[in-house]
């Protein structure tokens, strides 16, 4: 149920085609744990709406009395009506269901990394009857799920939405078996005579007898003055995830390639 009580503010939204309930994030963009659970919805393809109290009184006296007269933030509020109060990405994640601990300790085959690479390696593997694990720390499907639409993807002459090519992709992976984890680091790896330990984040450590490595790339930094202090607020890689948060504002994308143009259309829609 929602809470009578929230202010009316007008906010944007992510976009996801995934239903989930409805979140809403009060926070400023100062705040480094605001972008970190900024951070977390957007990269599992969550929706939330984003209000920032700095420019709202009426969300500003909301988080307050929601926090016993304390002015904290993030405050994040669900749609039943419950909260959660700077909450670390694992209380996050256990809260919206995301499956962060795997059924057991030992796997034949892990992957790390939850693309379609690795994606498409586990579920190769478990046709085979390998038992595999696979190990993601945010939203399968990869930066493909992020795109808007797949032109050079095998198998679809007219072209994929990203999300439902990761949506497919994850499906059939599940049909044969694979395990998923999600809203998972890996730490770390040690290596023993005839086996692996994959450390994450949560504290859980699996042994393999093999390790497949598909983390896939990672946007290019400019190192420019300011770059890492302003990511997540003003600074950003995901046009799908960020760009409503800039509605009717300017924007600048820097790069003149295939992923700018495309990042750049997408944009026009807020921007």
């Amino acid at each position: 149920m929602a809470d009578a009580n929230a202010p009316t503010t007008q906010s944007t939204t992510t976009q996801s085609t995934t239903i989930q309930p409805a979140i809403t994030l009060y926070g400023a963009y100062w705040c480094p744990d605001c972008r970190r659970s900024k951070q977390f919805l957007g990269e599992h393809q969550i929706p939330y709406t984003w209000i920032d109290i700095e420019q709202d009184a009426a969300a500003e006296q909301y988080v307050i009395d929601k926090n016993d007269g304390k002015r904290i933030i993030p405050t994040i509020v669900f749609d039943d009506g419950s909260f959660l109060v700077e909450p670390s990405n694992a209380a996050l994640a256990a809260k919206l269901g995301l499956k962060t601990t795997a059924s057991r300790s030992h796997y034949p085959l892990i992957v790390i990394g939850g693309g379609p690479a690795g994606l498409t390696a586990a579920l190769y593997m478990a046709r085979e009857g390998v038992d595999t694990l696979v190990i993601e720390r945010a939203a399968f499907g990869g930066q493909a799920a992020g795109t808007a639409r797949l032109d050079n993807m095998p198998g679809f002459p007219d072209g994929v939405a990203g999300m439902e090519f990761a949506g497919r992709l994850r499906q059939q992976a599940e049909r044969f078996g694979v395990e998923l984890l999600q809203a998972q680091d890996v730490i770390g790896i040690s290596s023993h005579d005839n086996y692996h330990v994959v450390h994450t984040s949560g504290g859980s450590d699996y042994s393999a007898c093999a390790v497949l490595i598909a983390t896939g790339s990672r946007y290019r930094r400019l190192g420019a003055p300011g770059e890492t202090d302003y990511l997540g607020a003003g600074v950003h890689f995901c046009a799908t995830c960020d760009g409503p948060f800039y509605k009717g504002k300017h924007v600048a994308v820097v790069g003149g390639g295939n992923s700018a143009a495309e990042e750049s259309l997408l944009l026009t829609k807020f921007a």
